[in-house]
């Protein structure tokens, strides 16, 4: 147990900090590493679905993550089709936060596998690679505050809920998680989102507390969707690419669920 541990702290504090670096140093690496994530957790995905069929699992990636990033960058920001896409990604997310509520899944992963990761990956990245690029100078705070404000979020959970949880949040999808963990995640994240607003960025007070409260509820509804996932194809992880962490989809599901709804408040604020 103790060398579990250990590999899992040594490998989340390394990953941490070459994610954080990417985002901090300019447009350029943050949209390279975004990039990756989106092709890596879509072929995780592919794995999923397609039983690990190589020529599924690129041909996923080509089609659910990299064509739409390609199609989307290039789009004008805030455009009528950038908007109807945001929606578009909205509805879809909505989607499957209905589903956990349902007995039987209504999401067609086999049916329409390729289709799926590109709504539920490829879009969403797409659309926050756009953003981040039409920021002008580029501010590094508003990637890297959601994905600490993330991490704030789940490891507020996690100790909250280990400490004084007794009360099953959603014992269907995910066991471990309680209300107490959930409840005090979120007073942790507001406050840190709360303490965004001293550090020099161009984004308000009201964006940040609106952002830290929608990344604490829809950050935890994307880690559920995703086990959710894990459970209809009983698999403990994603991948194994992370050693005592998983996969990338393990690691970014909260992230890239989130994306829909902070951009929509970002253009909602400007």
């Amino acid at each position: 147990m103790a060398s579990v541990l250990r590999t899992r702290a040594i490998t989340g504090a390394i990953f941490s900090v070459i994610v954080l670096a990417l985002l901090i140093q300019s447009s350029l690496t943050a949209t390279i590493l975004l990039t990756l994530i989106a092709i890596l957790s879509s072929y995780e995905y592919g794995r999923l679905v397609y039983n690990e069929s190589k020529i599924l699992n690129i041909a996923t990636v080509i089609v659910s993550a990299l064509v739409p990033i390609a199609v989307i960058w290039n789009m004008d920001f805030g455009s009528q089709t950038y908007n109807i896409l945001v929606y578009i990604a909205l509805a879809w997310a909505a989607l499957n936060i209905v589903n956990l509520y349902t007995v039987k899944n209504i999401i067609p992963h086999k049916k329409l596998g390729m289709l799926v990761s590109i709504l539920y990956i490829g879009i969403p990245i797409g659309l926050f690679i756009s953003l981040i690029n039409n920021l002008t100078p580029y501010d590094y705070l508003l990637p890297v505050g959601i994905i600490v404000l993330i991490w704030m979020s789940d490891s507020m959970a996690y100790i909250v809920g280990s400490q004084i949880g007794k009360t099953k949040l959603f014992p269907s999808v995910s066991p471990n998680k309680t209300w107490e963990g959930t409840l005090g995640a979120g007073l942790f994240t507001v406050l840190a989102a709360y303490g965004m607003c001293f550090l020099k960025t161009e984004f308000s007070l009201t964006f940040w507390l609106l952002g830290g409260v929608i990344i604490w509820i829809f950050g935890g509804y994307g880690d559920l969707v995703e086990s959710q996932l894990k459970r209809y194809y009983k698999v403990k992880d994603s991948g194994k690419f992370l050693p005592g962490h998983g996969g990338f989809l393990d690691r970014f599901d909260s992230f890239i669920f989130v994306l829909p709804f902070v951009i929509l408040l970002y253009l909602l604020l400007n």
